[in-house]
């Protein structure tokens, strides 16, 4: 099984050591293989907002070079980690500015077909509080890509590392971890379909695509992928 993992903070300490708790119990369950994407150093410049990815295509974009080789990357894997620090009640700026690259992704627009078949994990860890918040933008996006099956995990340590944490507050977000790797594995395996909130997205997004928005790029995307038809991209084989 191939995993990619995006880190939104390049710092190896409390987010990092929590995936680490998760790739071993994926690795326990399974042969595995990670490629991994460290913020800001694979996605180091902002989205410039020049909505050329929109009207001219994603390769249009001025930091292709580093959007067309993340993208890449999570395509060719079977499941996606996403893990970010809670900063100010959110995800880090980094991850932010990761995902607003990949607004040509979401469903109004060039949804790729092999994202319904995906299943992801969703990591965020903070000495306080936010995990919450910090994790619901990050799976907000990954729906609306069309990932099938989306799993949180936040970790609230209540100190300021993961190794100053009680024992027992360390053991029960180890434990939390596993099952949340044993989710994602299970999912992977049984190569479940998207949820019926991604469906619904769909269905609806195809509405918007050919009746609301009026891009000859994101229509002719969608003509060529064979949904205008009736086709459901998590029936298509995989791939782009």
């Amino acid at each position: 099984m191939k995993y990619c993992v995006v880190y939104g903070s390049p710092r190896k300490r409390n987010t990092y050591r929590a995936v680490q708790v998760l790739k071993e119990r994926l690795e326990a369950l399974g042969e595995a293989e990670f490629t991994e994407l460290f913020l800001p150093r694979d996605m180091p410049a902002p989205c410039a907002g020049c909505f050329a990815c929109f009207e001219k295509g994603e390769e249009k974009c001025p930091h292709f070079e580093y959007v067309g080789r993340a993208e890449r990357a999570m395509l060719e894997a079977d499941g996606l980690i996403f893990a970010t620090p809670v900063y100010v009640l959110e995800m880090s700026g980094q991850m932010k500015s990761f995902l607003d690259h990949f607004g040509y992704l979401f469903m109004p627009h060039r949804p790729r077909s092999g994202m319904f078949r995906k299943a992801a994990a969703v990591v965020s860890t903070t000495a306080g509080a936010g995990t919450r918040y910090a994790m619901k933008g990050i799976a907000r996006s990954l729906s609306f890509w069309g990932v099938g099956r989306i799993y949180r995990c936040g970790v609230t340590m209540f100190a300021g590392s993961w190794d100053e944490m009680p024992q027992k507050r360390r053991e029960k977000y180890e434990r939390a971890l596993r099952k949340t790797a044993d989710r994602l594995y299970r999912s992977l395996q049984r190569k479940d379909d998207p949820s019926w909130k991604v469906k619904g997205l769909f269905f609806i997004m195809k509405y918007a695509v050919f009746h609301a928005a009026e891009n000859p790029l994101d229509q002719g995307y969608w003509r060529e992928q064979g949904w205008v038809g009736g086709g459901k991209p998590w029936k298509q084989s995989k791939g782009k």
